[in-house]
């Protein structure tokens, strides 16, 4: 046993010294790259188009001087060479080259190599400069270049980490096992242990409870796969839904591109085309809007501040009323004045938006829209309709991304179903109760309590 404890003992130390070198000077080596691609940066940044007009072979060598040991080349917007410290000759196309194809994509690149025509590693820098892709290369050491220079105190260490090792394994390791042996007899024989030995009273606690832990930590599995694929089957659902709800535009557009294509439409028939074409185009960039503003919410960290909210309700609804009146769709107002709430314009300006348009979007011929905030100990704003109402079946749904209560894309409504989604996540950020009451045929009431 004190054989294999000492052999089982220098192993891990060994594999530790080398495990902890290696990583330490991939650490290092990370630290060193970092720090030379800040200066290879700055020593770019010295280029001066006045002072190198030529950009040749001789204003790289002038440039290069800066740093010794660095290369320099200077390349027109192709990747070709017009000048180099290093003797690559004028005209050679380096455009294939990492770093001078992320200059000339993203407008700089770095790339590390070995020089070829020594045994050197050069890290390379390439971006763009008063129209002139400049690149420059320092000189630094690969990570095998360094962990071969730390070998020798390497060797050092373990050596003196073996003698320590033999001497404390000798003495130890009859006192350390003498009561771990003796703990593992009472286990082996009585269902509760203990010990005398308060160093080894947590593995005697372990030992008794493990059974219940076992449990404990299956529960946390199972609620953790559960949440998994919760959040799994959200995603999938998320783009499915995008990808249904941009496959009609997208439909659409490639059907009368290719009619235009084939040049069988009539006057009329192409001016058709190009009318449907910009108008799922439009559709297409208003969806795509609703996501990005749906996904910038969970970034919304601006502070809050005291919004009067019949003010802002009043606002909105006026200026939707020209757009809801052309429906034929009435608008009216039942406001209490000084009712204000811890929030941000905009974030209210959204919600009464989503509401009011929603509203008008779904309501019948001759119908009206009423826009109440009231005050008092429960302040609240409400948003009614008369219009074709909602199924008891959908009313858990209404909130849910893309669900339309229309569910033809290209009905008359249209919506993408982002908007009531939009308006229970404000409400849930600011803590405030959501609710929807309606009846199919007969209109939809949403109330915001504050």
């Amino acid at each position: 046993m004190r054989k294999r404890i000492l052999v089982t003992t220098l192993i891990v130390t060994l594999l530790g010294m080398l495990v902890y070198s290696v990583v330490s000077a991939s650490i290092f080596h990370r630290t060193l790259l970092d720090d030379a691609k800040q200066d290879i940066v700055s020593l770019a940044d010295l280029y001066d188009a006045t002072l190198y007009p030529d950009a040749d072979d001789g204003d790289a060598a002038v440039f290069a001087a800066h740093f010794d040991g660095m290369r320099v080349t200077f390349l027109d917007s192709a990747g070709k060479v017009t000048g180099d410290s290093g003797g690559i000759a004028a005209g050679t196309d380096l455009s294939d080259e990492d770093e001078v194809a992320a200059a000339l994509r993203d407008g700089e690149g770095f790339a590390r190599r070995q020089s070829d025509d020594s045994d050197k590693h050069l890290l390379w820098y390439c971006t763009v400069k008063d129209g002139v892709l400049v690149r420059v290369g320092i000189p630094v050491l690969s990570e095998g270049d360094l962990i071969v220079q730390t070998l020798p105190t390497l060797a050092w260490f373990i050596a003196i980490v073996i003698v320590f090792s033999l001497i404390f394994t000798y003495f130890a390791t009859a006192y350390i096992l003498r009561p771990v042996e003796e703990l593992a007899e009472q286990s082996r024989v009585q269902s509760v242990v203990s010990t005398k030995h308060s160093e080894l009273q947590p593995i005697t606690e372990i030992l008794n409870r493990k059974n219940n832990e076992l449990y404990e930590q299956l529960d946390v599995i199972k609620r953790e796969q559960a949440r998994v694929a919760t959040v799994q089957e959200s995603k999938n659902e998320f783009i499915a839904n995008i990808t249904h709800e941009m496959n009609t535009p997208l439909t659409s557009i490639k059907g009368f591109a290719d009619l235009l294509e084939s040049g069988s439409l009539d006057e009329q028939g192409r001016a058709n085309a190009v009318r449907v074409i910009r108008e799922q185009s439009d559709r297409l960039s208003g969806l795509i809007a609703c996501i990005i503003n749906y996904n910038e919410l969970n970034d919304d960290e601006l502070p809050s501040y005291e919004c009067n909210v019949g003010d802002i309700a009043r606002e909105v609804a006026e200026s939707l009323r020209p757009a809801i009146e052309a429906c034929g769709v009435s608008l009216s107002l039942d406001i209490d004045e000084g009712v204000t709430v811890s929030s941000r314009q905009e974030r209210l300006t959204e919600i009464f938006g989503n509401l009011i348009r929603n509203a008008a979007r779904y309501n019948k011929e001759n119908g009206s829209v009423t826009v109440r905030v009231k005050g008092g100990a429960d302040p609240c704003a409400e948003v009614e309709d008369t219009g074709i109402g909602i199924a008891e079946e959908n009313l858990d749904k209404v909130f849910s991304r893309f669900f339309t209560v229309d569910k033809s894309h290209s009905g008359k409504h249209g919506g993408f179903g982002l908007g009531l989604a939009v308006v229970k996540k404000l409400c849930d950020r600011a803590g405030w109760r959501l609710t929807v009451k309606s009846a199919l045929g007969e209109g939809t009431c949403f109330k915001v309590e504050f």
